[in-house]
């Protein structure tokens, strides 16, 4: 099982989310619900699965959230180390 790593890549309006977050057995502190409600599915199906078939060739996905105003880039933790030397 992965942990996935939620980068917030671009916010026009929304004060709930921003940075960086680790998604695993719990969800974010504070993060909007609409906006993990719309990356759950790709989430879920990250964390158990080597690659998805919606997934780059750099093993990344980018979700918007269903206001519009945020995008985030999902991608799977091979490491806890790796997450902490690309934060």
């Amino acid at each position: 099982m992965y942990d996935i790593r939620c980068k917030v890549i671009e916010n026009e309006f929304c004060e709930y989310v921003n940075g960086e977050y680790l998604i695993n057995r719990q969800t974010p502190p504070g993060f909007c619900a609409a906006g993990f409600v719309a990356i759950w599915p790709f989430v879920n199906a990250m964390r158990f699965a080597e690659n998805t078939a919606f997934e780059d060739s750099n093993g990344e996905v980018t979700i918007t959230c269903p206001d519009g105003w945020v995008q985030f880039k999902l991608s799977r933790i091979r490491s806890k180390k790796s997450f902490e030397q690309n934060k």
